[in-house]
């Protein structure tokens, strides 16, 4: 059987950085949402544990977070499982979506599923952080709060299905670089987090925020121009991540196509634009 994987993208509704650690990382506090943009990986199981891997997308298989995942796994459970993968790649690169990291979380809890191993979400986060901060949530998904490094996942009450229009822009930006410009007034709680999690937990979302916004659009003008264009429309604009991408909420499909109507407009033939909608899971594995 060949197994269809829906590798979901992710927004950040709420990004706070606490503190530096000593570890060389900092701890977080981030608000983390799917989205209904998707990479697709369709699996085989081989009998031999060879690892063959095909993408659209071309990046060296030593570097590549679905074959670290999948040796993180191997070297975690010893269990003698092959895979042949083929990876369309549709989650754009370096525009803060997660799309690496949301593959990643896709073959950890494909192998957890397929070979009956039966490790806790816990267990398979402890492997996730090892490859990326983000990795974990994707095991969740929906609507969830990330934080220390990012591996502590507590799930949230999925929120009502925004409408996301998506603006990414043609270039990316390093999240490595972004984190060095922190300064240490930078960091500590800037929100009411109980606040911001009741709220949630009770179906509202009445803002965002995202503690990199400042810092990036001092770096990248474009982006600032972004948000304050889409402020014109709803209140509810926020980069995602270190960027590149930026989006904006609406509850209403016609003010959505309204706003994207103004903004190619008002930025024709910039950037890639992208409808979506908010999911309530970072994984879906379907058999073909």
């Amino acid at each position: 059987m060949v197994y269809k994987i829906y590798s979901y993208a992710k927004i950040t509704l709420f990004l706070d950085v606490i503190s530096k650690r000593t570890d060389g990382y900092h701890n977080v506090k981030i608000i983390l949402q799917n989205i209904d943009l998707y990479d697709l990986l369709f699996i085989k199981t081989l009998k031999s544990p060879y690892f063959i891997l095909k993408s659209n997308y071309d990046i060296p298989l030593q570097k590549n977070l679905i074959y670290k995942a999948y040796s993180k796994f191997i070297e975690k459970t010893k269990y003698p499982i092959g895979l042949e993968i083929f990876h369309y790649k549709k989650i754009p690169i370096g525009g803060g979506l997660g799309g690496g990291s949301s593959n990643a979380g896709s073959i950890l809890y494909f192998l957890n599923f397929i070979t009956k191993f039966g490790l806790s979400k816990e267990d398979l986060s402890q492997l996730a952080i090892q490859l990326g901060s983000d990795v974990p949530f994707f095991l969740y998904g929906g609507t969830a709060l990330a934080e220390e490094k990012g591996e502590k996942i507590t799930k949230l009450k999925n929120l009502p299905s925004y409408f996301v229009l998506l603006i990414l822009p043609n270039f990316s930006i390093s999240t490595k670089e972004i984190y060095g410009e922190i300064k240490e007034r930078d960091l500590g709680e800037h929100l009411d987090w109980k606040n911001v999690i009741s709220n949630i937990n009770n179906q509202k979302l009445t803002g965002t925020f995202n503690l990199f916004e400042d810092i990036v659009f001092r770096k990248y003008r474009i982006i600032k121009d972004i948000k304050e264009f889409l402020l014109l429309f709803t209140p509810l604009v926020s980069l995602s991540g270190t960027g590149s991408s930026i989006y904006a909420l609406f509850d209403d499909l016609t003010q959505l196509k309204k706003a994207r109507e103004k903004f190619i407009e008002k930025f024709p033939n910039s950037f890639k634009i992208k409808t979506c909608k908010f999911v309530n899971r970072g994984i879906y594995i379907k058999g073909v």
